[in-house]
């Protein structure tokens, strides 16, 4: 008899972790197919991939980053950018108000727990920064996930122009300022950092499910769609083409997103710096997504994990925020990178990619 989808995702689950990321979202499933429609049932054994926009974008971009990043899991000793964590801190401001929002308390005590999460935020919890669980000690005493508040290291209290920084009081300021532009806001929170999961592709050889993380979901009044935070410091107009947006649409059954951006100019207007436009597709757009684009670069890992080879891009080296965090260890000669990962890089947290919620 032929497997639910439920049941092929239990087999998923209880499978043993393995030893780096990208082999964690490569599982072989046996999956039951009939040859004939009378005959006998024969197993083809599948290969089950689940991927996320953040991995599908490094993928995209280079190889070599997507080992590093993902399989090795080296990141900065000097931990995340200013940029980084000024958009970190926004991000989560808005997920606690929206979310006591959603649990009904009044807007003045949401935005009382915001700004109270986001100064929590910069200061750091000293009980779940860095926190690595063990049989006795399961989770942080806070009982907060493990580094939900890791404070911020790049990040000074005020701007700062040599070198150019953006401070967390001008950030603190900037939320401020969200929330009285919103106050008249009729659009209805109905869920928060919640994530999303859609089988979107299936072959003889491999299965694709999609995973992604909605910042919140909606009511515009005219319909339930995702929305996306986006911080910025410069007015660019924000480009469609993009994994993240696309892939969201698809696990929402929808074909518009909106991305919420939170603008850090001290220059412009309330309503020229807060803006929410609609990202639309086309249903072409998003099946050519789903059947060609997502599946070829899933081919495309099993390729670089099988023969343990990872490609570097170097038209992706330079990108609008700067350098790929890696540029260093590529420019270093061959023999002298590993060198250069020791000194300038640390095992960070597993990129997660199954991208469990909170408790």
């Amino acid at each position: 008899m032929n497997r639910t989808i439920e049941e092929i995702l239990a087999d998923i689950q209880k499978a043993q972790a393995p030893s780096n990321v990208v082999e964690s979202v490569i599982k072989d499933i046996e999956s039951p197919v009939n040859v004939v429609s009378q005959g006998p049932t024969i197993l083809i054994v599948k290969k089950n991939i689940i991927l996320d926009a953040t991995m599908l974008t490094g993928l995209m971009s280079c190889g070599r980053y997507t080992d590093l990043r993902f399989n090795l899991s080296l990141i900065p000793q000097g931990g995340k950018s200013n940029s980084l964590e000024c958009g970190s801190l926004v991000h989560k401001i808005l997920e606690v108000f929206y979310g006591s929002l959603i649990n009904r308390h009044k807007r003045s005590d949401a935005i009382a727990n915001a700004m109270t999460a986001g100064e929590m935020y910069i200061k750091g919890c000293q009980f779940c920064t860095d926190f690595v669980p063990s049989d006795e000690i399961p989770k942080p005493i806070c009982n907060h996930p493990p580094n939900e508040y890791p404070g911020m290291r790049n990040t000074p209290p005020d701007n700062q122009d040599k070198p150019k920084r953006i401070g967390w009081r001008h950030v603190l300021a900037t939320v401020e300022e969200y929330f009285e532009f919103y106050k008249s806001d009729f659009w209805v929170p109905l869920e928060v950092e919640v994530v999303k999961r859609k089988i979107i592709f299936e072959d003889d050889e491999i299965r694709i499910m999609w995973k992604a993380k909605l910042d919140w979901t909606g009511d515009t009044n005219d319909g339930i769609f995702p929305m996306d935070h986006k911080t910025m410091s410069q007015n660019r107009p924000t480009l469609d083409l993009n994994n993240q947006f696309m892939g969201q649409c698809i696990v929402m059954d929808t074909r518009r997103v909106f991305i919420n951006k939170v603008g850090f100019q001290t220059s412009l207007k309330p309503e020229e710096k807060f803006l929410r436009p609609p990202m639309s597709y086309t249903a072409d757009r998003l099946l050519e997504f789903v059947s060609e684009t997502v599946p070829y670069w899933a081919y495309q890992l099993i390729q670089y994990n099988e023969t343990g080879y990872w490609p570097v891009n170097h038209t992706n080296c330079e990108g609008k925020y700067g350098n790929c965090m890696y540029a260093d260890v590529c420019k270093a000669d061959r023999h002298m990178r590993e060198e250069e990962l020791k000194l300038n890089f640390v095992v960070g947290q597993k990129w997660d990619i199954d991208n469990l919620e909170k408790d």
